[in-house]
């Protein structure tokens, strides 16, 4: 576990860089987004035009399977493209009275003390009068230790069921009594300023909760710590402030403040493996608002290796299809039409694995058993995909603009990477939110683990073994090289170089010695 001055002088070299916070959207960028989303539309409309219409199809049943597969992404595309048109920024304000307020984050047996003190202490560092509950599964004596020197209420959770949600409302229901709770995770180290830009958006008594952004200090770490945190640059930018700007800004549990009456009109904290979206899901059900401001309120821990992401990945896709087949229909009567699209598309979000799984294994399949789902030149492909492709690169240079850091500006090739990897993850994610099989609930891990993940590589190791042997299948034993060929060639190639680094992320150990 790093050491408190490691830990600051990360945040201070964090803060030479500068932090974004975006008052107000001009004409011109609302123009230029709108004129960019414009092309893509038409890009996408160009690309499929040819792709379902262009004389080319083979096989039907592979060519369905391989069409979603190739427009999954293009589809969810098309649904960020559609949040960045609403991109807004909340109004600024002064709080128009006094709130009281508890702040709430918990403790699991395991958990490096060092974190606690680190984050602890920022906690009892805010400047706004609070009250601060560290809900302790395993009541710690060193920790008890700790918040009687912080001042911190020390609430014994052993046996209390329910995970972090569990505690949250068993703090709730016998000691917190404040107006506004802030849930921070227990890695999550606050600024002191944290309730002067979250506290203001309650004025409005109809808004049940607060979003602000979720980042990291650990991102030099590891290739695995930046490119997790590499994911959330967008959605905690532009994706966010496109939800604000639609009146649906989603909580997240890492450092969402929550309005007392909000979480009392749901029966508390929802229990679940996605928790915080369940509880977000059911406040606006309940007719709250939400808020997001884009401001770096805490930064904390992304995880620093592949077995910790992976983990993580697993708990919350399996969580996001239990609420897509089990809470969503219970609730969608009370959703307001865009609550309804929102939380469906948030749900089917994890389906990006399926698809991902299907542009891996159908080229295999066809180079082998010579089975094409079109007959096409690559050349042609890459001349109706590259528009496309092009202009979403554009525009997700373009709303890096709306990104809440300088340091995030960048080409995110390490998240696509890490995305491409956990393909069977999302997988598995789906089988169990599918049969309902149970996940436990567990926090990730906070320290990164130097170990050999080679059953985590297995999925990865197989594909690229098959895709490798049956491109030499092809080149040995294909009497002409037509252009079907040529075109699963290429997806396989691609393939190959997408899944190699998260190989080698998982075994590198086998072959670095560690002085």
């Amino acid at each position: 576990m790093e050491t408190g001055k490691t830990i600051v002088g990360k945040l201070n070299g964090m803060k030479q860089a500068r932090e974004l916070y975006t008052e107000s959207i001009s004409r011109l960028e609302k123009f230029v987004l709108l004129a960019l989303l414009t092309l893509g539309l038409e890009s996408v409309i160009y690309f499929t035009h040819w792709w379902f219409w262009g004389g080319h199809r083979k096989q039907t049943a592979f060519f369905v399977i391989l069409s979603f597969a190739i427009f999954w992404e293009i589809f969810r595309n098309l649904i960020n493209w559609y949040i960045y048109s609403f991109v807004k920024t909340p109004e600024p304000q002064k709080r128009t009275h006094d709130f009281t307020v508890d702040v709430l984050t918990t403790a699991m047996p395991g958990e490096p003390y060092a974190m606690f003190e680190q984050s602890l202490e920022a906690i009892a560092a805010i400047e706004y009068p609070h009250n601060t509950f560290l809900l302790d599964g395993g009541n710690d004596p060193q920790l008890q230790a700790l918040c009687e020197r912080l001042n911190i209420n020390h609430i014994n959770c052993e046996g209390v069921g329910g995970a972090k949600a569990g505690k949250i409302n068993y703090c709730l229901n016998n000691f917190s009594t404040s107006e506004v709770v802030l849930v921070i995770d227990p890695d999550h180290i606050p600024k002191k300023d944290f309730f002067e830009y979250t506290l203001p958006a309650f004025n409005d008594e109809k808004v049940g909760f607060v979003q602000v952004v979720q980042a990291y200090y650990n991102t030099g770490e590891s290739f695995v710590a930046d490119a997790a945190a590499e994911q959330t640059f967008g959605f905690y930018g532009p994706t966010l402030m496109g939800l604000n700007g639609l009146g649906i800004p989603t909580a997240i549990g890492a450092n969402c403040t929550f309005r007392r009456k909000a979480l009392d009109s749901i029966g508390g904290h929802a229990i679940h493996l996605a928790e915080d979206a369940l509880t977000s899901m059911r406040i606006h059900a309940e007719g709250w608002k939400s808020v997001y401001v884009p401001y770096r309120g805490s930064t904390g821990l992304a995880p620093a290796d592949i077995s910790a992401f992976f983990k993580q990945q697993l708990k919350w896709a399996t969580g996001m299809f239990y609420l897509l087949f089990r809470e969503y229909p219970k609730l969608f009567r009370k959703f307001n039409l865009v609550s309804k699209l929102h939380y469906f598309f948030a749900g089917t979000f994890y389906l990006n694995g399926l698809a991902v799984f299907f542009t891996l294994i159908l080229p295999i399949i066809f180079l082998f058993f010579k089975i094409f789902a079109v007959e096409m030149a690559l050349s042609d492909f890459l001349i109706h995909y590259v528009p496309y492709l092009a202009i979403s690169v554009g525009i997700n240079q373009f709303i890096q603009r709306w990104y809440t850091h300088t340091e995030e500006k960048r080409f995110p090739w390490k998240s696509m990477v890490l995305e491409k990897g956990t393909w069977f993850i999302y997988m598995m994610g789906f089988i169990y939110g599918l049969s309902g099989k149970k996940v436990a609930y567990l926090p990730t891990p906070k320290t990164a683990q130097q170990g050999v993940y080679l059953n985590l590589a297995y999925p990865h190791i197989l594909i690229l073994a098959l895709s490798i042997i049956a491109i030499a299948f092809t080149l040995l034993t294909y009497p002409r090289m037509d252009t079907g060929t040529n075109l699963m060639i290429f997806f396989a190639g691609t393939n190959i170089a997408l899944l190699t680094p998260t190989i080698w992320i998982s075994t590198k150990n086998l072959f670095i010695k560690n002085n």
